[in-house]
């Protein structure tokens, strides 16, 4: 990014760039450690330093310590300049030879600006996951940065990369559902199930991608009957960790058939999905409800210890 300032800051920019050694790479690790100097400076002059040393430093391991220092500050005056890190915009790299040893530093920038929370940054960010000759850990940081950003404008793409199966990334298929299941957006409802029903008897591989679609259906709060079937046909999944997340699903949907679907599970063959069985019929069903089944014989001892469990830290709360 060409920063427009006057003779005087710009002479006060350069003088201090080279203080820092900051564009001379002569001696990467003495930059690094000369950037110590900044944890003294005024936080606004800082700022002002690091967003500058960002369009003038081409060593990827003196560009990440930079970085920390921006994610320190956390100011919004430094997306633009994290944007041309992202987009391999600063005309440092010119004479780069190796564009992968940048991966890092771009997944840095993506991340912050993740945090940073600015619209301005979608369109870049986007770009980026839309492009597979992108490594794949740059692309889910991507995708996980617009989730935390949280405009519905990317919703459209990011639905496309985790229903895609032609993506050669399950890596960033899942980071694209979590993102969806971040923005809440009720559009990622019909692909989600759709997914699921395709890759209910799929490889191993997938396990998590299903783990993660179920998880984000329950965030989105949908409680149509095609989704509750959805939920209920996941409960057949031999993962356990997918039950575990159609079980909490299914404990924040509001319908009267969810009772009856949760109750079996607390004879799960896993110890872990029963107990949460147990948590889910306590979200929906209430104390009354457990109470009942601790007076039942062939209720688990495991479900009977949870039982227990759930009403000490109810009482504990109440006290």
């Amino acid at each position: 990014m060409k920063i427009t300032m006057s003779d005087e800051n710009k002479k006060y920019l350069e003088d201090t760039a080279k203080l820092f050694n900051i564009g001379e790479n002569s001696n990467p690790q003495e930059t690094i450690k000369l950037l110590e100097r900044l944890n003294f400076y005024n936080e606004d002059k800082a700022i002002r330093l690091v967003n500058y040393f960002l369009t003038i430093e081409a060593n990827p391991d003196i560009l990440l310590r930079i970085l920390k220092f921006v994610q320190k500050f956390n100011d919004k005056s430094s997306v633009s300049f994290l944007i041309d890190l992202l987009l391999f915009q600063n005309d440092y790299f010119e004479k780069c030879e190796n564009k992968n040893s940048y991966d890092k530093v771009r997944s840095t920038a993506a991340r912050i600006l993740g945090n940073l929370k600015d619209n301005s940054a979608v369109d870049s960010l986007l770009y980026v996951l839309n492009n597979s000759n992108e490594s794949y850990k740059l692309r889910l940081d991507a995708a996980d940065a617009l989730g935390r950003i949280g405009d519905i404008y990317a919703v459209p793409s990011l639905i496309n990369v985790a229903s895609d199966d032609r993506e050669k990334s399950v890596y960033v298929r899942e980071s694209a559902v979590k993102a969806l299941g971040l923005l809440g957006d009720i559009r990622a409802v019909d692909p989600f199930i759709k997914m699921l029903e395709k890759n209910k008897a799929v490889a191993e591989k997938f396990k998590y991608l299903r783990e993660q679609i179920v998880r984000a259906i329950g965030r989105l709060g949908t409680s149509d009957e095609r989704t509750i079937r959805a939920l209920e046909q996941s409960l057949l999944d031999e993962s356990p960790q997918v039950r575990i997340e159609a079980l909490d699903a299914l404990s924040q949907v509001e319908n009267e058939r969810v009772l009856e679907i949760i109750e079996p599970f607390i004879l799960d063959k896993d110890e872990t999905v029963a107990r949460t069985a147990i948590c889910a019929l306590f979200d929906v069903a209430g104390r009354e409800y457990l109470e009942g089944l601790l007076e039942k014989d062939d209720v688990p001892e495991h479900c009977k210890d949870e039982i227990i469990l759930i009403f000490e830290e109810e009482d504990e709360e109440d006290a």
